[in-house]
């Protein structure tokens, strides 16, 4: 593509058959586009505004930034941002460029240090009660709540706003979601950044593409089939915690995640969730028969 952006000479969108996406008031040539992070780029393929999620989702990527601006585009004219820009969101970019000017965007050494020494304070806590003391249940419900913790750190992770260093907010979510979790941050980013994309969109949004367990909208319960689905989604609510949730992360961590591991090759996330059973089954559960760690496991 040669040094910077190739100027079209005509709107790409002119060819019923090109693709564009709408980004700082550019329409960037997509046609022939391979986007390494997969299909997510077709939600705002032809359609709306694509500025917010490439902020969003690349900001911090410098390799992301030099892509864009070595890719085709042309200045979108006046019909195009009436009918695509901004997504009706002037108000939220305004209020982001504040936030971003008053550093609250930036990165808190203490604040990292002190969220990350949490979740291993806890384990350390929880491994104790359970090994050490006639506190069982507390230790367990000690080792539950921490693995929730980790979910939301090793989210701050997969979104690059941990340390705002992409490389070292990589590989704190993959041990934290590996050890902590079980489960694979490679493929939660590829789910999440998806959700995000186009968030409580139907048939965009991988989050409401729930059944058969669970619906979160009307006429995602619509799309039930048989009647024993139909039951099933009539006492969600009460089954949600006890089951739903039990199938979901067992799925997850013993099928789904390692799988997507193996198969895109992450050795490095293997290892943390191989090291999490070890440590629990190795050390913490090690008093306990097989019988009852598994059960134990499951409960927590």
């Amino acid at each position: 593509m040669g040094k910077g952006a190739q100027q079209l000479t005509s709107p790409p969108f002119k060819d019923a058959a090109a693709k564009d996406v709408l980004i700082h008031g550019q329409l960037y040539d997509v046609t022939n586009f391979k986007h390494p992070g997969g299909s997510i780029v077709k939600f705002l393929t032809n359609n709306g505004d694509a500025t917010e999620a490439f902020v969003e989702f690349h900001g911090r990527s410098k390799k992301a930034q030099a892509m864009l601006k070595a890719m085709p585009k042309v200045p979108a004219d006046a019909e195009t941002m009436k009918a695509r820009g901004y997504n009706g969101k002037e108000a939220r970019s305004s209020l982001r460029a504040e936030f971003e000017a008053e550093g609250r965007f930036d990165a808190n050494a203490s604040e990292i240090a002190y969220r990350i020494g949490e979740v291993v304070l806890m384990h350390l806590v929880g491994a104790y009660l359970i090994m050490a003391t006639d506190h069982f249940f507390k230790g367990l419900l000690c080792l539950g709540i921490v693995s929730g913790r980790c979910g939301w750190l090793m989210h701050e992770g997969g979104h690059y706003s941990l340390t705002g260093v992409i490389k070292t907010d990589r590989f704190l979510q993959e041990a934290i979601y590996g050890v902590g979790c079980g489960m694979s941050a490679a493929w939660w980013r590829n789910q999440h950044n998806k959700h995000h994309a186009t968030p409580q969109k139907l048939q965009h949004d991988v989050d409401l593409d729930t059944l058969p367990l669970v619906a979160f909208h009307a006429q995602v319960a619509a799309k039930a089939k048989g009647a024993l689905m139909k039951q099933w989604l009539k006492l969600q609510c009460y089954l949600f915690i006890p089951l739903s949730c039990l199938l979901v992360a067992s799925g997850w961590q013993l099928y789904l995640h390692p799988r997507h591991a193996h198969r895109t090759k992450r050795g490095k996330e293997l290892a943390f969730m191989g090291l999490r059973y070890v440590l629990l089954f190795g050390v913490v559960f090690k008093d306990l028969t097989w019988l009852q760690a598994l059960g134990y496991y499951n409960l927590y």
